[in-house]
C-alpha cells in the first residue's frame, strides 16, 4: 500500500514538477526498489533513501536541479584545475612518488568532471524532449 501511494504521488509530483523532475523521482524510486530487495538492509541507508524520495515528491523544481548540477560542475572543474596545478608542481620537483600521486588525484578530479557534465547534458536533453 505504502508504494502504491508513493508511486501516485511521484506521477502526481513529476506532471507539475517537469521533465527532470519525473527523471529524478523515477531514479529515487528504482534506487529505493533494488535497495529493498537486497538481503541485508541497512536501516539508515534505507530511511536516507526513503526521505530522498519524499523529499522529491513533496518539492521539485526543474531549474534548481539544473542550479544545482552547474554549481556541482563548478566545483568539480575547480577541483580539476586544482589537480592539473598540483600535477604541475609534482613534476617540476621531479619526485616520482608526488607525481605518481598527482596523476592519479588528477585523473579522478577529471572523471569526476567529465561525468558531471554528462549528466548535465542529460538533463538537458530531457528538457529538449518534453518541452
Amino acid at each position: 500500500m505504502k508504494c502504491a501511494t508513493l508511486l501516485l504521488l511521484g506521477l502526481v509530483s513529476s506532471l507539475y514538477g517537469g521533465a527532470i523532475c519525473e527523471y529524478k523521482i523515477k531514479q529515487a524510486q528504482d534506487g529505493l526498489e533494488a535497495y529493498m530487495q537486497k538481503p541485508h538492509k541497512d536501516p539508515h541507508k534505507l530511511q536516507e533513501a526513503q526521505d530522498e524520495l519524499n523529499s522529491l515528491l513533496k518539492h521539485c523544481d526543474d531549474r534548481e536541479i539544473l542550479e544545482e548540477v552547474a554549481s556541482y560542475i563548478a566545483s568539480m572543474k575547480s577541483a580539476l584545475t586544482h589537480a592539473n596545478s598540483t600535477l604541475a608542481q609534482a613534476k617540476e620537483s621531479g619526485d616520482k612518488s608526488a607525481i605518481h600521486q598527482a596523476t592519479l588525484a588528477q585523473k579522478i578530479a577529471q572523471a569526476q568532471y567529465i561525468a558531471a557534465r554528462q549528466e548535465e547534458l542529460r538533463l538537458k536533453d530531457l528538457l529538449k524532449d518534453n518541452p
